[in-house]
């Protein structure tokens, strides 16, 4: 056994110590287990320390007293090759330089010259480690063991490739000691909490496969103290110090005894983990709470998918972008938990629908992302409606609450002809990003798709613009329509559903319906139907006609306690208006907040008003509450009764929910109704109105301009 020279004396409690950047202690004892002559030199070929080999082959070469200066020893050109490899050593690039290098007496020294990266050293200086290797010569071996290692040198890899990774400790065991004596000669070196048993089972699992690296716990009881994350480790790399007897120089198949032969083990203390690397490594690229990728993976990803069509164009690739639509209210209603919730759900969701084929990633806080083979644009839109389907079946029920959830897409679509183009894949994720941000401005839950054009790439690059908020509420930027309501047993109108439009469109392209969201998220949504009810108030009052007047009111305005009193103050001494007012509450308002639904639905009830349920899916946690709730109308949605008549299985189910309804004493309306035969069909079902273009158009309402007086 070997043992650095330092080993004897006082250990430092950890690696990384003074004493490790003397040229006594660990420099020297790296020299001399080194194969071949060695020494430590500076810039200027000064010599600071050599090992014995280095003294043995000048004496052989005829130099028995080897210089201070490398240049008083080589030949003059011989030391100019040297010279060179210190140069690029110094400028830390290892180096090599191969041929005959002589002395000044023009004695034969070595045929190869290894240079490793400098090293620091106490007192600002600095060196390299020079190593002279011995292909063959005149001169003959210093000793059997050295011979040994010189003459299959050039056969195996250059010790100076392992000295790149020696750390602070070097420990060389001479071959043949049981597991159990090696284990004890290592727990000499390492000492701490690192126990002899620890270290014989970390041998015994590493077999006699060399080189191999161990990973052993610095804290033998870090387990039991729950500390997983963060701990340190032990690393142990075992190499092989090759012999005669190892066969490689014969060419013979080493014996067991051999395997078990000299072995050199470089110790660290105190490094981190290997594995908690390796997983940190994977979580940079997912996204924490859903599993699936990052932005920054996604990117990556879809960058090697572009690659791979540039070298083999075939179909196309659909880029998919999803802006999940007022999910803020989740949070706020419901709290964080019940949001990170719904992520998962929507995560799930595109997992899904994407498949093994697709890629799915969260890339901001409500906002995810895919891409997906395609082998058109229909088939890139039929992949983001199946996903936007998929969306709309999410129920996620928080106490009395039960929140569902909608996306705004955004699709880029690559032809497959255009594989042969550079695109950049954040260029096409911005694509997408517009495609969805017009979707958002149509009032979201929609579907828009941008077919990739090489030209226009480079002039979407930019950061994402903002969908536009309404600064401040001023009534004359908007304007009342309204739409007749059929009765389909008397064919004739019953009423008029009035709708808040903007004036003209605004600059960003915004619609009324996506106005309104942002008006709710800017919080003056309640102001804005106030408006409206004094309108619609004011025209009910000036016209003779007795019919209903339907109006949509949002969440935040039922509990605005300012809209109620307007109501209150309106209608307590006219109970006849009262009566031809009918308040309209969206589905999904009322999954997510039934106790401020029902509460605002009783007090408007008190009053003498209507009350509708707008967008009624079907869904059954909305039906068990009506029982007891003040409902005269459900406004059904429109999916439900599109195609009414072309599937007779749809026809059936609606069936089933007007019975229903009826049972509860609560009447159905539809809308989108555009065909004689769908109102045919409806009215057969049992459903009392309808509105929709077979009946008329949104049309000004007609006293408005009175009524602003």
């Amino acid at each position: 056994m070997q043992i650095s020279q330092r080993f004897t004396e006082k250990r430092p409690d950890q690696s990384g110590s003074e004493e490790c950047n003397t040229l006594s202690g660990f420099h020297a004892s790296l020299l001399e287990v080194l194969p071949h002559a060695a020494v430590y030199v500076t810039r200027d070929g000064n010599i600071l320390l050599h090992n014995k080999r280095m003294t043995a082959a000048c004496e052989l070469a005829g130099a028995p007293d080897l210089p201070r200066n490398l240049s008083e020893l080589l030949s003059t050109q011989s030391w100019k090759r040297c010279k060179a490899v210190l140069s690029a050593a110094f400028k830390g690039v290892p180096a090599q330089a191969s041929g005959l290098v002589t002395l000044r007496s023009g004695t034969n020294f070595c045929h190869h010259l290894i240079c490793t990266s400098f090293v620091s050293l106490t007192g600002e200086r600095q060196a390299v480690l020079l190593q002279f290797e011995r292909q063959s010569s005149g001169i003959e071996s210093m000793d059997a063991g050295d011979a040994a290692h010189t003459a299959h040198g050039r056969g195996r890899a250059h010790p100076g490739a392992l000295l790149e990774h020696f750390p602070d400790d070097v420990l060389v065991f001479n071959g043949g000691e049981p597991v159990a004596e090696r284990a004890a000669m290592l727990h000499a070196t390492v000492g701490g909490e690192i126990g002899i048993a620890t270290l014989a089972e970390a041998l015994t699992a590493a077999g006699d496969q060399l080189p191999q690296t161990l990973y052993v716990p610095e804290e033998a009881d870090y387990e039991k103290a729950g500390e997983v994350a963060g701990r340190r480790m032990c690393e142990i790399r075992l190499v092989p110090v090759p012999t005669a007897e190892s066969g490689v120089e014969t060419g013979r198949e080493p014996d067991a005894a051999s395997k078990a032969a000299s072995a050199m083990a470089i110790i660290r203390r105190k490094v981190d983990c290997p594995a908690e690397i390796a997983e940190n490594k994977r979580l940079a690229y997912l996204d924490p709470l859903t599993g699936l990728e990052n932005r920054r993976a996604f990117t990556r990803s879809l960058t090697r998918v572009l690659d791979r069509m540039t070298a083999d164009s075939g179909t196309g690739l659909a880029i998919i972008y999803i802006d999940l639509d007022e999910f803020k209210k989740v949070n706020d209603l419901a709290g964080h938990d019940t949001g990170d919730d719904m992520l998962l759900h929507v995560a799930s969701c595109l997992r899904v629908t994407l498949g093994d084929l697709g890629t799915a990633a969260r890339i901001g806080g409500d906002e995810f992302a895919g891409m997906i083979p395609a082998a058109d644009e229909r088939a890139a839109l039929a992949i983001a409606e199946k996903i936007q389907d998929a969306l709309d079946r999410i129920r996620l029920e928080h106490g009395e609450r039960v929140f569902t959830i909608s996306g705004s897409i955004g699709v880029a679509y690559v032809d497959g002809a255009l594989a042969g183009n550079t695109f950049e894949a954040a260029d096409l994720v911005v694509l997408a990003d517009r495609a969805c941000l017009r979707g958002k401005r149509h009032g979201g839950r929609s579907v828009h798709l941008q077919s990739v054009d090489p030209n226009d790439v480079g002039a979407q690059k930019g950061e994402r613009t903002a969908l536009s908020e309404p600064g401040s509420f001023h009534g004359t930027e908007l304007a009342l329509h309204a739409m007749p309501i059929m009765d389909l047993k008397k064919e004739a109108v019953c009423g008029s559903d009035v709708i808040l439009r903007l004036k003209g469109e605004r600059p960003s392209g915004m619609t009324s319906r996506a106005w309104k969201l942002a008006a709710g998220r800017a919080g003056f949504i309640a102001q804005v139907d106030t408006w409206a009810l004094d309108r619609i108030l004011d025209t009910a009052e000036r016209s003779r006609n007795r019919s209903m007047l339907s109006m949509s009111v949002s969440v935040e305005s039922a509990r605005e306690a300012s809209f109620r009193d307007t109501l209150y103050n309106r209608l307590t001494c006219n109970p006849l208006l009262a009566g031809r007012l009918c308040l309209e509450i969206q589905e999904k308002d009322y999954l997510r907040e039934p106790s401020t639904v029902e509460a605002f639905f009783s007090f408007v009830s008190e009053l003498g008003c209507q009350t509708v349920i707008d967008n009624f899916a079907g869904h059954w946690p909305v039906l068990s509450r009506l029982t007891g709730t003040r409902v005269e109308w459900l406004k059904l949605e429109a999916g439900l009764t599109q195609q009414v008549v072309e599937e007779p299985a749809k026809a059936a189910i609606l069936s089933g929910l007007v019975r229903a309804a009826h049972q509860l004493g609560i009447k159905v309306m539809a809308k989108h109704v555009e065909r004689a035969e769908e109102a045919e069909v409806l009215r057969d079902l049992g459903v009392e109105a309808a509105l929709g273009y077979l009946f008329g158009k949104p049309h000004p309402w007609p006293l408005r301009q009175a009524s602003s007086t």
